[in-house]
């Protein structure tokens, strides 16, 4: 019986595993269609129509959850919300002043800043393979640093801005999402997300549908698959998986990224970036054999 209980658990966990991948290429391919529009759509009207489209698709899967809602979930689903947010926020902004490929990696350093925190928290030591996992990490990430052949710029601060938010959400959704069925639980966050941008559209961009019909399709893609699907994956994953695999898994974010925009956008990558992200994908395998 044990034995049954424990392979059980292997098989939830190699799917947790599973989505938090399919939630790291979600990411990525949301990036390059981002960077593709963002010269000639205001990047909130993006950020605005992915979520709108995704709080659509969730709803659409369960609607009577909104009946379900609860002052507690609304306790839990809005903080959160407001932390996927600024994110993302900072993660779309970024991508005017930087390239995809190097936005995706440096939004990954929250790879560092989980295990980091998470021990601050737990004031428990890290284990052995983490320290591996994330010392691999963070040599990749110094090796493309500099990817495209360029220094530090603003649209790099943001993206590093962005890792560290996210690196607040994955610890509170690992902390409080577990008590919140998963539908219910993305409904609330990405409704949270939508009325956000849709105010901060409204006030710092103004509306316009035009901007809207320029980039209907990849905010339909990104809406649903990118968003609603990979919101709904992550937020069920991370009830299995801890915080700090979560964290080295999505760096397959960076590596999706890279690929992408280097055949997609034709993006220059230098031979330091190569090595780095062999590094990186490295890291992510040991996470996934290792169970961390």
């Amino acid at each position: 019986m044990a034995e049954l209980d424990s392979k059980a658990l292997e098989l939830k966990r190699y799917r947790a595993y599973t989505e938090l991948l399919f939630t790291a290429f979600g990411w990525a391919l949301s990036t390059i269609l981002i960077k593709m529009y963002i010269g000639a759509v205001p990047p909130y009207h993006l950020l605005m129509g992915r979520f709108v489209i995704g709080t659509l698709f969730i709803f659409a899967l369960q609607p009577k959850n909104v009946m379900r809602i609860k002052k507690q979930d609304l306790k839990i689903g809005i903080p959160l919300g407001i932390l996927v947010f600024g994110a993302y926020s900072f993660g779309v902004v970024c991508l005017k002043y930087t390239s995809a490929s190097k936005s995706g990696f440096l939004v990954s350093l929250s790879v560092l800043f989980i295990p980091l925190v998470d021990t601050m928290i737990k004031k428990a030591a890290p284990s052995r393979w983490t320290i591996i996992s994330v010392g691999m990490s963070m040599i990749g990430m110094s090796l493309i640093s500099g990817i495209n052949g360029g220094g530090f710029n603003f649209g790099d601060l943001l993206a590093v801005g962005s890792s560290v938010v996210y690196t607040a959400y994955i610890l509170a959704l690992d902390k409080y999402g577990k008590y919140i069925e998963d539908t219910l639980l993305t409904l609330i966050q990405l409704g949270v997300v939508a009325v956000f941008s849709i105010l901060t559209v409204v006030f710092f961009e103004g509306f316009s549908m035009a901007y809207i019909k320029e980039a209907l399709l990849p905010i339909l893609i990104i809406g649903v698959l990118c968003t609603g699907m990979v919101t709904l994956c992550q937020t069920r994953a991370q009830k299995i998986a801890s915080p700090e695999s979560a964290g080295i898994l999505f760096l397959g974010e960076p590596l999706f990224t890279l690929i992408m925009a280097h055949f997609v956008l034709n993006e220059t990558i230098v031979f330091s970036g190569v090595i780095g992200g062999l590094l990186i994908l490295a890291a992510l395998v040991i996470a996934v054999l290792k169970k961390i």
